[in-house]
């Protein structure tokens, strides 16, 4: 990205979390809280540990989607 691109992109992003302060501290409060979710915690664990979605989601009881779901929240 050249320079003026990034001082645009950054530009409007300085407006936005200005003009909506509520809705940066709701994002930033449910990134966290997913974050520290002890399910989605062991989900990262096991997937680092090398089990592929369907083993985790089999071993804790809990669905395909919802392993997809806690992968992709970082």
């Amino acid at each position: 990205m050249n320079e003026a691109a990034r001082k645009l992109r950054n530009a409007y992003q300085n407006k936005y979390r200005r003009d909506h302060p509520d809705k940066i501290r709701l994002y930033n409060s449910n990134y966290w809280e997913k974050k520290a979710d002890p399910v989605g915690a062991k989900v990262r664990q096991l997937s680092e540990a090398g089990l592929s979605q369907r083993a985790i989601a089999e071993k804790l009881d809990i669905s395909l989607g919802s392993v997809n779901k806690y992968l992709n929240v970082e």
